[in-house]
């Protein structure tokens, strides 16, 4: 089940970003269609073998889909356009304190601290440079790091309100 379930998701992501150039309702040509069923397939195997099971079984959950599109148009889009803002001043102004910092995300979900890790990542100024698999830790590269040496750093320092909604949509 979880290998359709990823060669469909692959399948509609192909046909969404191939759509307009061919002759079948004028939005895909049959070679397009092959050659979509074809990766579809083999990405649903392979997404279904690297992907952990309790990711799987989340993934299936539709009202986390819900969810994190919610999420990602409402809070992560404001908080990368704030991340862009800052580190625009931050270039301009100069005043950077780079840090690596150490973040206990108390997050029980492999797929909340990937999803989490990787809002991190795309928000400018910010870099994961690690998430410990066993216990959900983040090493994280920060642009600006307002706090002093040897404080424990919080997941609200480095993903802002990011954690806190991820942690409502994963615990």
């Amino acid at each position: 089940m979880g290998i359709l379930f990823y060669a469909l998701i692959s399948f509609i992501s192909y046909m969404v970003l191939t759509a307009g150039s061919g002759q079948i309702l004028q939005l895909w040509s049959i070679e397009e269609l092959c050659a979509g069923i074809g990766i579809s397939i083999f990405l649903g195997i392979l997404c279904h073998r690297i992907l952990p099971r309790p990711v799987t079984i989340q993934v299936f959950n539709p009202i986390r889909w819900i969810l994190v599109i919610l999420y990602l148009f409402g809070p992560f889009f404001l908080m990368l356009l704030v991340a862009n803002i800052e580190v625009i001043y931050r270039v301009l102004s100069g005043k950077i304190n780079p840090a690596i910092v150490r973040v206990e995300t108390g997050l029980k979900s492999e797929t909340g601290a990937y999803i989490l890790s990787n809002s991190i990542t795309l928000s400018p100024g910010t870099l994961t440079i690690e998430l410990e698999p066993d216990t959900h830790v983040l090493y994280v590269h920060c642009l600006n790091w307002k706090k002093e040496k040897g404080e424990k750093a919080e997941p609200g320092d480095v993903s802002g309100v990011l954690h806190f909604f991820i942690k409502k949509i994963f615990g």
